[in-house]
């Protein structure tokens, strides 16, 4: 199936941190809300919270929790997540119609084993979230955007029975949108730099990701292609996650030293993400310099930290 591709920043939208539905959501948010940076500063997440969730309780990538489209978050920018639940897409057919009419587009959660372009298609029922863009009255057709199978936010059209399949035979049929407010973009980065000065008084960080990475692989009781599996998705939340932070540092902070120290943090991260990735198809990695790495990362990430405080403090919580 021939890919067009969705023009949207690919690098701060990635798939790496943020799951099908936030991915979709902020793309669309992007292109009608000014504010978006200022959702990310919930992105300074402790690489402790990230061994928790996806190394040690081996929770999938695309469920991890980060707090990032929780509703007071949306609200400083003034923006409200809503969601509507029809039985069958018959149901739905109406309101969904009006809502991309008024919106430009809707969030259709249904069943990834009908749409062609995912790599499931006929052969996994999986719940997952495409962007309905655009319907054509004339050859009953609807354009959507959803991931191609390299992650990448795409283009495509599909008959409407397609759609219909897709939620008539979802686990979960939902409808999702948001309405949006005109905010003041004042008031909304000082509520941002409150948030973020609050999480950093009780911000706290062991760094065991980075320093115990040699025994994570090493542990006797996880196959190493397990553990290095999980790692990987481990780095790959961490790196997304500091680029997200980069945007909303240079947004409000207006501290060349800390964008310098994010923009480092996030390469390494990538360099040791990409080391992880070579991991998986061989089976192995060189603990060496990847522990050596990690080291450094964990000291740019302490350096940060001190540096994020510092700004905050000489600035003020206004």
């Amino acid at each position: 199936m021939r890919n067009a591709l969705y023009p949207y920043d690919g690098e701060l939208y990635s798939r790496l941190f943020l799951n099908c539905y936030q991915r979709q959501s902020l793309v669309m948010l992007a292109e009608r809300v000014p504010h978006i940076p200022l959702l990310f500063h919930s992105c300074l997440i402790s690489t402790d919270e990230i061994l928790r969730q996806v190394v040690r309780e081996r929770r999938p990538k695309y469920d991890f929790a980060s707090g990032l489209l929780a509703p007071e978050n949306l609200a400083r920018i003034g923006v409200t997540a809503e969601e509507e639940s029809f039985g069958s897409y018959a149901e739905a057919r109406s309101f969904v119609r009006d809502i991309v009419h008024r919106e430009g587009y809707a969030i259709l959660v249904g069943d990834v084993y009908y749409w062609p372009h995912c790599p499931e298609y006929r052969t996994r029922h999986l719940t997952h979230t495409i962007v309905l863009t655009g319907y054509d009255a004339d050859t009953a057709r609807w354009r959507i955007l959803d991931d191609n199978p390299a992650s990448v936010l795409c283009r495509y059209t599909y008959p409407e029975q397609v759609i219909a399949d897709s939620y008539d035979h979802g686990e979960v049929r939902r409808i999702r949108y948001f309405t949006i407010r005109e905010a003041d973009a004042e008031a909304a980065e000082h509520g941002a730099r409150r948030a973020f000065a609050e999480l950093l008084e009780t911000y706290e960080d062991s760094h065991r990701l980075l320093t115990a990475v040699a025994d994570i692989v090493s542990c006797p009781w996880t196959a190493p292609e397990h553990a290095i599996a999980s790692l990987h998705d481990a780095f790959g939340l961490y790196q997304g996650s500091r680029t997200a932070l980069l945007a909303y540092t240079r947004r409000t902070a207006g501290d060349p030293a800390a964008e310098d120290g994010l923009g480092r943090i996030v390469r390494q991260a990538a360099g040791v993400h990409g080391q992880l990735l070579l991991g998986k198809v061989t089976g192995t990695v060189d603990l060496d310099r990847l522990t050596a790495v990690c080291r450094e990362l964990r000291d740019a990430e302490e350096e940060l930290v001190r540096r994020l405080k510092a700004v905050t403090a000489a600035r003020g919580r206004v």
